[in-house]
């Protein structure tokens, strides 16, 4: 049975190396062993999230989410809701995506900066599994 799930994808220019992203991402944990949440997802008030539903990579620079998209999971599907929900490119050049799976996010706050760069949420998608 093939069921339709959503994503969360947020974008942004960070001229980051991959370990710097790796590092914002990476979660921390107290002495007990609970989560205390990365920097990414402590920026956005996300709550706990499994890394294992977390996306996160540099891509060619684009300004067009459709291209940003190509290489991470379900890209085809997601590329078909994105070009039905008509988003444009943006005015800023993207070259860092950060994708989260089965998980809706409200856009509240839409962008947030992370170590100087700001990251900003490009909306909810649509893709099956």
């Amino acid at each position: 049975m093939v069921e339709t799930k959503t994503v969360s994808i947020w974008t942004a220019k960070t001229g980051w190396e991959p370990s710097t992203l790796q590092e914002i991402m990476l979660p921390a944990y107290s002495e007990d062993g609970d989560s205390l949440g990365c920097e990414f997802t402590n920026a956005f008030s996300l709550g706990f999230i499994d890394n294992d539903f977390i996306e996160a990579d540099k891509v060619e620079n684009t300004n067009s989410l459709e291209s940003a998209i190509k290489g991470f999971s379900y890209d085809s599907d997601i590329s078909s809701d994105i070009k039905s929900k008509n988003i444009q490119p943006t005015n800023q050049t993207i070259d860092t995506l950060i994708a989260i799976y089965d998980f809706t996010f409200q856009g509240n706050p839409p962008a947030r900066v992370i170590r100087g760069k700001e990251i900003t949420f490009r909306g909810t998608f649509t893709y099956k599994e």
